[in-house]
């Protein structure tokens, strides 16, 4: 193969000449990847030289451009000289990296460059690593850089990092995104302490907007007490009242802006308007929100606030006694509160306790007329524990 033709301009790179265009399409690139991190942004691609054997044929002086990666919004070339980039690295394969594009006006950010030869299995010889070397990216297409002497060719063919004439070269490029001020990379900056916002003033600001009766538009009327209130938040915390102010009926739209409500005690409902404004309750000692309890469960089951009627449900759930078993039982069956149900049912699993409640001159009547659901359930349960010896369910 002769390479009498070979021309090329003054400088530090030597363009190939049509004859060594076969030789040149012998160099692949594989697994190119680019990851970006805090202040940096770094890519490696593995270039593979096809033909080594007859890429040996090139003259000192001449390469091959593997090819290009992107890293850092520039691409960047990687020149192959088989045979050394000068005559004082005659028996030695030599590699630099350009910049392709135009020369940047800025400073230039910091980077950084390293060539790895990789063995068989695909991972980095050590032995054929260049040093990790520090650079700017400023006029980066004029200047190349790179190792005249990478690695010798007699080493290369020695290893067994040559297999089927050919062999694979990792290229390695970090670019930082603040310049550097040090021999190296600049280290990205610190992020910004991040502060804990402040508590939202939501609940509060609410409960004002109730309490002082700002831009209320509808009047409540409980008992002998009057509630201002405002329609779009009551809409909104209960599908009940949604309906109620803004349904299908125009004069509901328009026109309705006093309602009344029955069958409530006035201290009931300031603390359910209390809970749909702040979803909170009002603060209060434990036996008066306990004796609340009852009435709140059932006015919550009644305007379908789910997370009010769950509170109530829990702390009559702490309630159960001999005192209360009766108005729990029909709680528990009247507004469908399962959790109540299985506490009063555990209640009664005490033989002690079902005497005592039986004995009770309308005990036994009390509960078949108002729970016949769960008086069924736990005398079934019951009389299944009686005649098997172990406890049964009847509830799937």
């Amino acid at each position: 193969m002769a390479f009498s033709a070979l021309r090329a301009p003054a400088g530090v790179g030597r363009i190939l000449p049509s004859p060594l265009r076969i030789i040149r399409s012998m160099a692949t690139s594989a697994l190119r990847s680019t990851t970006v991190v805090m202040g940096a942004e770094s890519g490696h691609h593995i270039f593979r030289i096809k033909g080594y054997s007859q890429a040996k044929e090139i003259p000192n002086g001449q390469y091959m451009t593997l090819g290009t990666m992107d890293v850092g919004g520039h691409s960047w070339i990687l020149h192959y000289y088989p045979n050394g980039k000068t005559s004082a690295d005659t028996g030695f394969i030599s590699l630099f990296l350009f910049r392709d594009g135009e020369l940047c006006t800025s400073n230039g950010m910091p980077a950084k460059y390293k060539f790895t030869v990789l063995g068989l299995d695909g991972k980095p010889v050590p032995s054929f690593s260049s040093n990790s070397t520090s650079f700017k990216t400023e006029g980066f297409n004029v200047h190349s850089y790179g190792y005249p002497k990478f690695m010798k060719l007699a080493e290369l063919e020695k290893s067994e990092c040559l297999k089927d004439d050919s062999f694979a070269v990792q290229c390695d490029v970090i670019v930082a995104a603040v310049e550097d001020t040090s021999e190296g990379l600049a280290a990205a900056p610190p992020p910004a302490a991040i502060t804990a916002p402040p508590k939202s003033d939501l609940q509060k600001d609410l409960a004002e907007l109730l309490w002082k009766k700002d831009g209320t538009d509808v009047t409540i009327d409980v008992g002998k007490e009057t509630f201002s209130a405002h329609k779009w938040l009551m809409a909104a915390r209960s599908p009940v009242f949604k309906e109620k102010f803004f349904g299908s009926s125009t004069q509901r739209r328009t026109a309705m802006n006093h309602i009344q409500i029955d069958d409530m005690e006035p201290q009931v409902f300031k603390s359910l308007l209390h809970f749909m404004y702040t979803d909170t309750l009002p603060k209060m000692d434990e036996e008066a929100l306990s004796a609340m309890a009852t009435g709140l469960l059932a006015a919550a089951d009644r305007f379908k606030l789910e997370s009010l009627k769950k509170i109530c449900e829990e702390m009559l759930c702490k309630r159960v006694d001999m005192s209360t078993i009766e108005s729990c039982l029909v709680l528990s069956e009247r507004h469908r509160c399962p959790a109540l149900q299985a506490a009063c049912m555990k209640f009664l699993d005490s033989p002690g306790n079902l005497k005592a409640i039986m004995a009770k001159e309308d005990g036994f009547e009390m509960a078949k007329k108002n729970c016949p659901t769960l008086l069924l359930e736990f005398f079934i349960k019951l009389w299944l524990e009686r005649s098997t010896g172990e406890p049964k369910t009847t509830r799937g």
